[in-house]
């Protein structure tokens, strides 16, 4: 049981292939499969943190897993969707470059001493994203002629197709919490900016 929330952390690594492999067959059921697995593994991302509090087992090794699994898992789906155009790239570079600049910005706090934390609105992003990309791959479904785009005449089609929706939503989130965190670091970053004597 201690070892379980690094466990889920490495589940989550170590199935994106798998993940990634379901999109890029690009068949109705393997879409509803990556759907379901990429549920799984947000949930699984949500559960981790707070068992670790629970059983009182938080490590820096968890803590980097954790950091890093659900960048790897996001990204192990984005781009395979962008190889078989269930997704434009612009997508994709928005939330990859967002991902690259929050943990350059954590590592430069750190290496100052000072500990950004994930706030709110990051953590909405990661849901908000999770469930843009898993509507997107159930629609992709009813475009590919699954089972959602023949269920009763076609009535989940319309409901289906707001996918873009939630996924403006999500780059809106990808934004806004990327611009949370130079806020955060803004201090820092103005600091270190500044030239410093080099001691000769």
């Amino acid at each position: 049981m201690r070892q379980l929330p690094n466990l889920l952390g490495l589940f989550r690594i170590l199935t994106t292939p798998l993940l990634a492999w379901l999109i890029l067959v690009a068949t109705p059921t393997a879409y509803v499969g990556a759907a379901f697995l990429l549920l799984i593994m947000a949930l699984s991302d949500m559960a981790d943190g707070r068992l670790a509090r629970h059983l009182k087992v938080v490590s820096p090794l968890g803590i980097f897993i954790d950091t890093i699994s659900d960048k790897i898992f996001v990204a192990g789906v984005i781009i395979p969707m962008i190889e078989v155009g269930l997704l434009p790239a612009w997508v994709a570079l928005a939330i990859i470059i967002r991902e690259f600049v929050v943990s350059g910005l954590r590592s430069f706090a750190a290496a100052e001493g000072v500990v950004i934390s994930a706030r709110r609105f990051g953590k909405q992003k990661l849901v908000i994203t999770v469930v843009a990309l898993i509507w997107r791959l159930l629609a992709a479904n009813a475009e590919t002629g699954g089972f959602l785009g023949q269920f009763a005449g076609g009535i989940l089609i319309p409901i289906l197709n707001l996918w873009v929706v939630s996924m403006g939503l999500a780059l809106v989130w990808t934004l806004g919490s990327g611009i949370e965190y130079l806020w955060q670091a803004w201090p820092l970053l103005r600091r270190g900016w500044a030239p410093t004597p080099s001691g000769r």
